[in-house]
C-alpha cells in the first residue's frame, strides 16, 4: 500500500477518532444534586441561606436586586434553611412581590412547600413576634408548653400530603401561611381546599389571628377566593354577613357573594363599599347589585355623591336618566370612579357636555371621563392646553380606552403647536407610543439619562432613539441605564459591541428574542475566536458566562457535543430554563436540543421521575406522542404546569395529551374545580363531548370564567378554546333558564342582561333566534359587552342590527352608530345609504378597525361610507388625523386618490396605516408608492421607517425587496413578511433572509419558502438556530478541518 494509501486511511482514522471523542465525551456522571443558574449575588444568597448565621444584614445589602431573583436559582434553594432566615428572606421577597418574574413567584412557594414536605422543615425557634405578627394563645403549637424549640410544623409531616388527595395542604398552619405571604396564591386549588377544610381549618386560625394577610393577597383568583370563603363559613364564630367579619375580609370582599347582599344591615353594607374600594379586580357585578332598585330619575347631586363608587353598577339605561344638574354637581366624584364602561362615559359625557362648552377647564375635570370626548373635540385645543390637561394622572389614564383617532387627534393637535422637546418633557406614558418616528429623530434632548426612564416606547421609536446614543453603548454601565428603548438596538450594532456589554444588554427584559440571537452568535464567535477549541476546553466556569437564551439559537449541535460530557449536565441545566417555544413548532433545533438533553441525561420519557421532569424546563414541549403516552401517571401530573407554557402542541401531541389526560385524572363525570384549574390551558385538547360529561355546577362555572378571562380572544391564537366557551354557555344558560318562569312568548329562550355580561367572548354560542329576543332594554345596557365579541358570524351581526334598529328607531345618530362598533357590519348596502349620511371623524374612527371592511363583500358599503364622509373634499386635504379615522376604509380608496394623499399627513399616520392588511393588490401597491415618495429611497429606508410603514411594506415589488438594507430587514413587520407574493419575496437576497430575525421566520408561509432556492432556504434557517449548512449537513470540525488540508497537501506534494 502506497504512502498516498497510508495518508488516507490515517486521516479517516483520525476522524473516526475525534468524532468518537466528540459522542462519548470526557467520563460519565451519575445523580447529580440540581446546580440551579444563580449568579453573582444570587449565589451568595444561596450560599448565606445554607449557613446557620443570620442573613439580615446579607438581605440589607443586596435590596435593590432582589426583584431580579430567577426562577432557576430559587430551584436550586437548599431546602436545609433555619426558621429565622426562612422568615426574613421571604418578608423581603413579599415586599418586592410585585416586581418579581412570575416564574420565580411559582418557584418560591415551591421551595418553602419542599422545605416543610421534603424535609423536616426549617431549624431554630418559631418565633413569630419578632416579626410583629401575635396570634391568639388558641393557635399556638400544641409543642410550646413543652419548653422545646418548635417548627411551624412541628417537622410532623416530612413528605406527607404532596399530591395526596384529602393531605394536600395539611403542611400548611398558620404560622407557614403567614410565612408564604402573598406567594400561597401560587398554590394550586386542592391545596386551598386543605387549609379551608372543618371549623379548625387553617384559615380559621388564621382569621381569628391578628394577621393582615388576607388584605395583601391581590392577585387572589376566583376560585381560591370561593374556597377561602366557602372555608370561613364552616368556622363556628365567623358570619360574613357581619360588618365586623366583612371589615377583615380584605381581599375577600372583592369575591363577596352577591347572593347574600341582601341580608346585610346598612352598616354592614357601608363597611363593604369602603372594603371594596381596594380591590384591584373588577367588582361591578357587587355594585350592580348594591344599586340595582336606586330611583335615579330625582337624585341630587348630594345623592349621587353618597352612592360612591358603588355609582359605577348603574346601567346606562339609569345613568340616561339622571338630571344633567346632578351629574355636573357630582363630577367631582364621578371623575374618579374606576370601572366605567365606554357605554357608561359616553352618557355621563354627554349630559354634561350638554350643558357646557368644551373647555380646556372642562377636559381637567372630566378625569378618567375624558375618553368619553371625541376627535372632533380634542382638534379644537391647543397643544399647550391639552400637555397640561393630560399632566393630570386621571386624565392621563383616560387614553388608555381612546380609539386610535382620538389619540390621534391629541397628538395632531400638540405636534401643530410644541416642540418634540417641551413635548417629551410632559407627555404622560400613555400617549408615549404615539409619537411618530420623525419627531424622535429631530428631537436634541435624548440621551442616556432620558432613556433611562422606563417609558413604553414601540420598536419602530425604540431604533430611532437608539441612533440618539449609539455612539455611547460600548460601556456595560451605559448599556444598563436603557430600559425599553433597548430593543432599538440592530444586529450590526451587537456585533460592534464589547463581549460584558452584550451580555449585559441581553440580560435586559426588553431585548427581542432576535437581539438574543444576535447577542448569542457575538458571544460565541468572540469566544471561538480567542480560543479555536472552545467548546472542548469549556469549564464550569465558562458555562458560567453563557447566558441561558443563547442556547435556544447557539451553539449548533455538534458543538454542542464537543463540550466534556461531564458538563453536559450543566449544558442541558442551562437549555432547560430557556425559551424554546420562540423556535418555530417543527423546527430541527428544538428537536435536536431535546435529544442532545435526553442523551445527557440518559432519560427516557418511561423512565423520566418527577425531579428529572422539572430539570427538563421548557424542553418537556418536545416530547412527541410516544413520549406522552409512555410517561407515568405520576410524572405527567408533575410535569402539567410545565405542559401548560408551552403554547402549541402538534396534532399528534394533542390527541396523546388528551388520551394522557383521561388516564391519568378521575372519570370526566367526577372532576370539580381542582382538575379544570390545574390543566387550565390544556384542557382545549378536549373535545365538546368531552366537557359534555363534565359535571354543570357553580364551581365548575367559577373555573372555567376564571381560565377563560385569562386568555383575550384574538390574542391567544394558539389554541381553541370553542370548548370551553359552550361548555361555560352551557352552564350559564341552562341554569338560569332552570330559575325563570315560563312565559308565554315566541322566544323559548331569552338572553338577559346577566347572562350577556357573564358569557362576555361565549355570547357567540347564542343562536341568531336567540339574539333577536334580547330585549331592548337589555339590549342597550349590554352593547358594551356585544361589541366586545370577537368571533360573531355576520348572520348574528345582522341579528343585532335589527334589534338596535328597534331599540334606537329610525333616527340614528351619528353617536348611536359609532357606539355599535363591529354590530355595523350587519348593515345592508340599502340601510348603509340610510343610516350613514353623514358620517364623521368620530363615527368612521369607531367602526373603521374590522378586517371585514376591506372585503369585496363589503366593498360597497365601505365606499358610501368613505364617499359620505370625504363629501367630495380632495383628498390631498384630509388630515393625519382622518387618514387614521379610515382605519381599514383606506383598502378601498381608488388607488389615484390614495396618490393624492398628502406626504405630511401620511407621514405622521403611517403607524396606524401601516397596521392595516389590504387584501386588494391595487390598495396596497398604491399606498406603497406614497411610502417611497414619502420616505425617499428604498435603499435608504431605517428600521424605525419599516416599523412605521409596517404591511405596506408588501407593496414592494420584486425589483425593489432586494434594495432593502440587510441590517434593516429584521424591523419588517411580521404581517409585512407574511404578506410578499412569493415571487417578490424569493427575491431577497441571501443575506437579507440571513438576516430577517427569528421573529419574522415565523411569518413566512409554507408557499413563500416553496419558491425560494435550497441556498435561500439554508440561510432562512440561521435565523432559528440551523446552522449554514442546513439541517442534516454534514458538519467538519476545525481540527478535522486542518487535519485534512494538511494532510492533503502532504499528499500532493508526494
Amino acid at each position: 500500500m502506497g504512502l498516498k494509501s497510508h495518508v488516507i486511511v490515517f486521516t479517516f482514522c483520525l476522524y473516526l477518532f475525534t468524532l468518537s471523542t466528540v459522542v462519548s465525551g470526557k467520563g460519565n456522571k451519575g445523580p447529580r444534586e440540581k446546580s440551579g443558574r444563580c449568579r453573582g449575588w444570587e449565589e451568595d444568597l444561596r450560599n448565606n441561606l445554607k449557613a446557620p448565621g443570620n442573613i439580615t444584614n446579607f438581605l440589607e445589602s443586596f435590596n435593590d436586586s432582589i426583584s431580579t431573583l430567577s426562577p432557576g436559582c430559587v430551584q436550586s434553594f437548599s431546602l436545609n434553611v433555619s426558621y429565622y432566615n426562612l422568615m426574613k428572606l421571604m418578608m423581603v421577597l413579599n415586599d418586592e412581590y410585585d416586581d418579581l418574574i412570575p416564574g420565580t413567584r411559582k418557584q418560591i412557594y415551591k421551595w418553602v412547600e419542599d422545605i416543610y414536605t421534603k424535609s423536616s422543615g426549617p431549624f431554630g425557634m418559631n418565633t413569630m413576634d419578632i416579626f410583629g405578627w401575635t396570634r391568639k394563645p388558641a393557635t399556638k403549637n400544641k409543642d410550646s408548653s413543652s419548653g422545646k424549640d418548635s417548627k411551624p410544623n412541628g417537622g410532623k409531616d416530612k413528605g406527607k400530603g404532596k399530591g395526596k388527595g384529602k393531605d394536600k395542604g395539611s403542611w400548611i398552619t398558620p404560622d407557614v401561611l403567614n410565612i408564604l405571604g402573598r406567594f400561597i396564591v401560587q398554590a394550586p386549588t386542592s391545596t386551598f381546599k386543605g387549609i379551608a377544610k372543618g371549623a379548625t381549618s387553617t384559615i380559621c386560625q388564621l382569621f381569628n389571628s391578628s394577621s393582615d394577610l388576607l388584605d395583601k393577597l391581590f392577585d387572589l383568583k376566583p376560585v381560591q377566593a370561593r374556597i377561602l370563603i366557602k372555608g370561613l363559613n364552616a368556622c363556628g364564630n365567623v358570619n360574613i354577613s357581619e360588618d365586623a367579619t366583612i371589615a377583615k375580609l380584605g381581599q375577600l370582599t372583592c369575591f363577596y357573594p352577591v347572593k347574600q347582599l341582601n341580608m346585610l344591615n346598612n352598616m354592614a353594607l357601608k363597611i363593604l363599599q369602603t372594603q371594596l374600594l381596594n380591590c384591584t379586580r373588577n367588582v361591578k357585578e357587587i355594585y350592580q347589585m348594591i344599586v340595582a332598585n336606586v330611583k335615579v330619575n330625582d337624585l341630587s347631586a348630594e345623592e349621587v355623591k353618597e352612592l360612591g363608587a358603588s355609582v359605577v353598577g348603574l346601567k346606562i339605561s339609569q345613568l340616561s336618566k339622571i338630571p344633567k344638574a346632578a351629574i355636573e354637581g357630582a363630577l367631582s366624584e364621578l371623575k374618579d370612579v374606576k370601572g366605567w364602561s365606554k357605554g357608561q362615559i359616553k352618557v355621563l359625557v354627554k349630559n354634561y357636555n350638554e350643558t357646557k362648552e368644551v373647555t380646556a377647564e372642562l377636559l381637567k375635570n372630566l378625569g378618567v371621563l375624558a375618553s368619553g370626548l371625541g376627535a372632533k373635540s380634542f382638534g379644537k385645543f391647543k397643544g399647550q392646553e391639552l400637555l397640561d390637561a393630560f399632566s393630570l394622572k386621571d386624565v392621563a389614564e383616560s387614553a388608555n380606552v381612546m380609539l386610535p383617532v382620538q389619540k390621534k387627534s391629541i397628538m395632531k393637535a400638540i405636534f401643530d403647536s410644541e416642540e418634540i422637546d417641551s413635548v417629551l418633557e410632559s407627555l404622560p406614558e400613555s400617549l408615549v407610543p404615539q409619537i411618530p418616528t420623525d419627531n424622535l429623530i429631530q428631537a436634541g434632548n435624548i440621551n442616556l439619562e432620558f432613556l433611562s426612564k422606563d417609558k413604553p416606547w414601540n420598536l419602530g421609536q425604540s431604533v430611532a432613539l437608539i441612533n440618539h446614543v449609539e455612539n455611547q453603548l460600548n460601556k456595560t454601565q451605559n448599556i444598563r441605564k436603557l430600559k425599553t428603548a433597548a430593543k432599538g438596538i440592530p444586529c450590526a450594532l451587537i456585533h460592534s459591541l464589547k463581549p460584558d456589554v452584550v451580555n449585559a444588554l441581553a440580560n435586559n427584559p426588553h431585548v427581542s428574542i432576535d437581539q438574543i440571537r444576535c447577542a448569542a452568535s457575538k458571544f460565541f464567535t468572540d469566544k471561538k475566536l480567542r480560543q479555536g477549541d472552545y467548546f472542548r476546553t469549556l469549564t464550569a466556569a465558562g458555562i458560567n458566562e453563557i447566558l441561558a437564551s443563547y442556547l435556544i439559537f447557539e451553539p449548533a449541535i455538534p458543538e454542542l457535543r464537543d463540550i466534556p460530557m461531564a458538563l453536559c449536565y450543566n449544558i442541558v441545566d442551562l437549555i432547560s430554563q430557556a425559551n424554546i417555544s420562540v423556535l418555530p413548532l417543527k423546527s430541527d433545533r428544538r428537536r435536536d436540543l431535546f435529544k442532545y438533553a435526553m442523551k445527557c441525561l440518559k432519560l427516557t420519557a418511561s423512565s423520566l421521575t418527577e425531579d428529572q421532569g422539572a430539570s427538563l424546563g421548557s424542553l418537556v414541549c418536545e416530547f412527541n406522542a410516544e413520549d406522552i403516552k409512555t410517561l407515568s401517571k405520576t410524572v405527567f401530573l408533575a410535569l402539567i404546569p410545565q405542559l401548560r407554557e408551552c403554547g402549541r402542541f402538534t396534532g399528534e401531541q394533542r390527541k396523546a395529551l388528551r388520551e394522557k389526560i383521561m388516564s391519568a385524572f378521575p372519570l370526566l363525570s367526577a372532576w370539580t374545580e381542582d382538575e379544570l384549574t390545574l390543566l387550565d390551558v390544556l384542557l382545549t385538547v378536549l373535545t365538546r363531548d368531552d366537557f359534555k360529561s363534565i359535571p354543570s355546577n357553580d364551581d365548575i362555572k367559577i373555573a372555567l370564567e376564571q381560565i377563560l378571562s385569562s386568555h383575550k380572544p384574538g390574542l391567544d391564537k394558539s389554541s381553541d378554546f370553542s370548548p370551553l366557551y359552550w361548555k361555560f354557555f352551557d352552564i350559564l344558560t341552562k341554569k338560569t333558564a332552570s330559575n325563570r318562569k315560563k312565559r308565554a312568548s315566541d322566544c323559548k329562550v331569552t338572553p338577559t342582561l346577566m347572562q350577556i355580561e357573564a358569557l362576555r367572548e361565549a355570547n357567540n354560542m347564542w343562536t341568531v333566534d336567540q339574539l333577536g329576543c334580547i330585549s331592548v332594554e337589555d339590549f342597550i345596557n349590554s352593547l358594551d359587552t356585544l361589541t366586545e365579541v370577537t368571533s360573531f358570524s355576520t348572520k348574528q351581526l345582522i341579528a343585532l342590527k335589527i334589534k338596535a334598529i328597534k331599540a334606537y328607531g329610525m333616527n340614528i345618530t351619528n353617536e348611536l352608530v359609532a357606539g355599535l362598533e363591529k354590530i355595523t357590519l350587519g348593515f345592508s348596502d340599502e340601510e348603509v345609504k340610510k343610516y350613514f349620511t353623514a358620517p364623521d371623524i368620530d363615527t368612521v374612527g369607531a367602526i373603521s378597525n374590522y378586517m371585514e371592511w376591506a372585503n369585496n363583500e363589503y366593498s360597497a358599503r365601505a365606499n358610501t361610507i368613505v364617499n359620505n364622509f370625504v363629501k367630495g373634499r380632495a383628498y390631498s386635504n384630509l388630515s393625519s388625523t382622518e387618514l387614521v379615522g379610515l382605519g381599514y376604509f383606506i383598502c378601498t380608496v381608488h388607488p389615484d386618490q390614495i396618490k393624492n394623499i398628502s406626504i405630511i399627513s401620511y407621514r405622521s399616520a403611517a403607524r396606524d396605516i401601516g397596521n392595516k392588511m389590504c387584501p386588494k393588490v391595487e390598495a396596497r401597491t398604491a399606498l406603497k408608492v406614497k411610502a417611497v415618495e414619502t420616505f425617499s429611497n428604498i435603499k435608504n429606508w431605517t428600521g424605525a421607517q419599516l416599523q412605521e410603514i409596517g404591511i405596506v411594506a408588501a407593496g414592494l415589488t420584486a425589483e425593489e425587496v432586494p434594495k432593502l438594507s440587510t441590517s434593516s430587514v429584521s424591523f419588517l413587520t411580521p404581517d409585512a413578511v407574511s404578506s410578499f407574493p412569493p415571487n417578490v419575496f424569493s427575491a431577497m437576497s441571501t443575506e437579507q433572509l440571513r438576516n430577517l430575525g427569528p421573529g419574522n421566520y415565523g411569518a413566512v408561509t409554507e408557499a413563500q419558502k416553496a419558491a425560494l432556492s435550497p441556498v435561500q432556504l439554508n440561510a432562512l434557517n440561521e435565523n432559528i438556530g440551523n446552522t449554514r449548512g442546513g439541517a442534516g449537513a454534514i458538519y467538519w470540525n476545525p481540527v478535522i478541518m486542518l487535519t485534512l488540508l494538511v494532510l492533503s497537501l502532504t499528499v500532493a506534494l508526494h
